[in-house]
C-alpha cells in the first residue's frame, strides 16, 4: 500500500509542475497586457505589472480637478489589470487563493 501512495504523490508533483508552467505563462501574458481608462478627458494606460505606461492630459483642463481626475483614471486602469489577473489566476488555481499571486 505504501507504493500505491507514490503514484498519488507523482500525480501531485505533475499537477504542481503544470500549475507552475501555467503561472509563468500568465505572468508573461500580463506583463505585455495593456489596460486603459479615461476619466474627465485624462487617459491612462497600465500594464499587467501595474506600471503606468502612458498618461495623456488634454490641454485646458481645470488644474483644480487635475489631481483628482488623474487619480481616478489611474485607479480605474489598475482595477482592470487586477481584475484580469485575478480571473486568469482563478482559472488555473481552481479558485484556490494562493498568497502572493493576487
Amino acid at each position: 500500500m505504501v507504493f500505491g501512495n507514490l503514484g498519488n504523490m507523482g500525480n501531485m508533483m505533475k499537477q504542481a509542475m503544470e500549475m507552475q508552467k501555467n503561472l509563468k505563462r500568465i505572468k508573461d501574458e500580463l506583463k505585455h497586457a495593456r489596460y486603459d481608462s479615461e476619466e474627465g478627458g485624462v487617459s491612462v494606460v497600465v500594464n499587467g505589472d501595474m506600471e503606468i505606461q502612458e498618461i495623456k492630459i488634454p490641454t485646458g483642463i481645470d488644474e483644480r480637478r487635475l489631481e483628482d481626475t488623474v487619480k481616478k483614471a489611474v485607479n480605474k486602469a489598475l482595477k482592470k489589470a487586477k481584475d484580469d489577473a485575478a480571473g486568469k489566476l482563478k482559472n488555473i488555481t481552481g479558485g484556490m487563493s494562493i498568497p502572493g499571486l493576487t
